[in-house]
C-alpha cells in the first residue's frame, strides 16, 4: 500500500491521553495532573480515585489515593453553578 493513500486523523492530547488512560482519566487544566478513576468499583457506595502526576520520563506515577462516597461526589458535581 502506497503512503500516499493513508490519511492521518488529527486526534487532540485529550483524546489521546483518555486513550492511553481510559475513560476513567479526568485532567487537570493547568498542571500535569489528574484523577484516575476505576473502571469498576468494588462497591456501589465508595470510589477509589488515584490522584496521578507524570514523572520527568513522561511516566505516570501515583501522588495518592482517595476513597470517596459516589453519592457525595455526585452531589458536589451537582451542587457547581455554571455562570
Amino acid at each position: 500500500m502506497s503512503d500516499k493513500k493513508i490519511i492521518k486523523i488529527p486526534i487532540s492530547y485529550d483524546q489521546r491521553k483518555i486513550n492511553e488512560y481510559g475513560d476513567g482519566y479526568v485532567p487537570c487544566l493547568v498542571s500535569e495532573r489528574w484523577l484516575q478513576f476505576p473502571e469498576t468499583a468494588n462497591n456501589e457506595n465508595n470510589i477509589i480515585v488515584d490522584v496521578m502526576t507524570q514523572t520527568e520520563g513522561n511516566k505516570p506515577r501515583k501522588l495518592c489515593e482517595l476513597i470517596l462516597s459516589r453519592n457525595d461526589l455526585l452531589r458536589a458535581i451537582d451542587s457547581v453553578e455554571i455562570e
